[in-house]
């Protein structure tokens, strides 16, 4: 059952202090992870991952989740959820980059492509020019 907002709650400040270091220790990860040169569909996944498990620190903790009614904790486990499909919708986009470069070149080859289409900029006609057509 969860507390009535009339209920007064007090959290140690080492609990605080705590949630604070494993927070920092979750941030190193996530930048430790960037360097690991993981593939970029695993590392999403590992850095959502992480920031997942953060967001349930802050929430629990500083957003006194633990100490709210269940309704709140059932709203924000449902936002969760959304966000969930949306990062699971990202990651397959991310993984399916590779095979869509491999059928239609790289970046550099089509960047070539467009700029043979579109003129160099020192060939772009003056703004009088245009004026008097």
């Amino acid at each position: 059952m969860g507390h009535s907002h009339s209920e007064p709650h007090v959290t140690p400040l080492s609990i605080y202090y705590g949630v604070f270091g494993t927070l920092i220790v979750l941030t190193f990860i996530t930048v430790g992870v960037s360097y690991l040169g993981l593939p970029s569909t695993l590392s999403v996944i590992v850095a959502m991952a992480v920031a997942s498990v953060k967001a349930f620190f802050v929430a629990n903790w500083f957003m006194h989740l633990n100490h709210d009614s269940k309704f709140n904790v059932y709203l924000f486990l449902a936002s969760l959820w959304f966000i969930g499909i949306f990062f699971i919708f990202t990651t397959f986009d991310l993984a399916s980059r590779d095979s869509i470069m491999k059928h239609s070149g790289t970046f550099e080859a089509r960047k070539a492509n467009v700029e043979k289409i579109i003129a160099p900029k020192d060939q772009w006609p003056v703004a009088s020019e245009t004026a008097s057509h």
